[in-house]
């Protein structure tokens, strides 16, 4: 993978969307044809509750990488941030 290290962990980011409810036909219209590796997958969504909110937990190389994995509109309307599992104690 380019820009990695042997033993480098790939990093994590949680792809966070928000969308008006008038958008959200547009939101999952965006997927038809769109190839990417989260299509299929299941993704954290409030729309449901009214909040209309989309999260996405994905691996790439940089934020620019992983929000690629989500069609234009998306993307365009999307947050990326950097994660890492930490113990709380």
């Amino acid at each position: 993978m380019p820009g990695l290290s042997v033993g480098t962990v790939m990093p994590t980011f949680i792809l966070a969307h928000v969308h008006d409810e008038a958008e959200c036909r547009v939101v999952y219209a965006a997927w038809r044809g769109y190839d990417s590796p989260l299509r299929g997958l299941a993704a954290m969504v409030s729309c449901a509750s009214g909040d209309h909110r989309m999260y996405w937990t994905v691996d790439a190389d940089s934020a620019h990488e992983a929000l690629r994995q989500l069609p234009p509109y998306l993307a365009e309307r999307t947050h990326a941030s950097e994660v890492r599992k930490v113990a709380i104690r």
